[in-house]
């Protein structure tokens, strides 16, 4: 939940997007996610644990860019819609790996 995750969280706590509504967030640091935890959302101490739940139908993975193949892909594979931020990956080949996955 660095800047652009807080980001991502704001305007869908705003409810800027329609049909949408964030429920949960994670971060290794769960004691900042207090603020969260007293709207209601549910707080994870990983993207991984997240991801399991069964708390959500999509993430946005806004983690440091090194995590972005891994959990855009463990999304994936638990039939999650996915949003991976820029850059999609640190290098082609895990790219290429993460637009595999994407195929239905």
């Amino acid at each position: 939940m660095g800047n652009i995750g807080s980001h991502h969280a704001g305007y869908l706590l705003d409810g800027k997007v329609k049909r949408c509504t964030l429920t949960a967030v994670s971060d290794a640091f769960v004691d900042k996610l207090v603020h969260y935890q007293k709207r209601g959302l549910k707080v994870f101490a990983s993207g991984e644990d997240l991801i399991r739940s069964g708390e959500v139908d999509a993430v946005i993975v806004a983690t440091p860019h090194y995590q972005h193949t891994t959990l855009g892909i463990a999304a994936l594979e638990a039939e999650l819609h996915v949003m991976v931020e820029k850059p999609i990956s640190a290098h082609k080949a895990d790219a290429e790996r993460l637009d595999r996955k994407s195929v239905v």
